[in-house]
């Protein structure tokens, strides 16, 4: 699975210690803005997540060696909505890569990926998706959760939360 990222989805997978886990499942594809986003500008601004980001990129992540030009066909399918540098790298990456989904948690880029039928994933669906796979255990999946609860909106938390209630449930058949 091929995965275009962005910073914010990114930091938030690191912070909630899901982020190594999903690299060794997923492709991950970044770009150079993104990773200045997430590493350079943390490192800069001293978060010590940065470090352990930069330390699984450097081993997971792949940055695509030329990026295409598809910077026309983004601006005409998200004219109306303003994009930071590294949603606009992400969407570039996921057209020139033909890659399977972007992963995002920027409510407003979310929100235009699914008016245009673009696949997305979010930290919390992510979290979920790991757990279904038995990549992580459940004990591991709620930690994360609670990880992300301060950084992601209440209604993903709650739908994650369900999730795994769901899958505690069956589990326990």
């Amino acid at each position: 699975m091929k995965v275009a990222c962005d910073a914010d989805g990114l930091i938030k997978m690191a912070k909630a210690g899901i982020l190594e886990v999903f690299a060794q499942y997923a492709e991950l594809l970044i770009g150079p803005q993104v990773y200045r986003e997430a590493v350079e500008e943390g490192k800069a601004r001293g978060y010590p997540d940065a470090l352990d980001l930069e330390r699984i990129l450097k081993v997971h992540a792949q940055v695509p060696r030329k990026l295409r030009r598809t910077l026309a066909r983004t601006a005409q399918l998200f004219a109306d909505v303003s994009l930071g540098a590294g949603e606009r790298e992400a969407l570039q990456i996921y057209f020139t890569e033909q890659a399977d989904a972007v992963l995002s948690d920027d409510q407003a880029f979310l929100s235009a990926l699914e008016a245009q039928g673009i696949p997305f994933l979010t930290p919390a669906a992510v979290l979920v998706f790991l757990a279904e796979r038995k990549l992580i255990t459940l004990t591991e999946a709620y930690e994360a959760l609670e990880q992300l609860r301060p950084l992601i909106r209440s209604d993903q938390y709650e739908m994650a939360r369900q999730d795994l209630n769901s899958l505690t449930e069956r589990s326990s058949r």
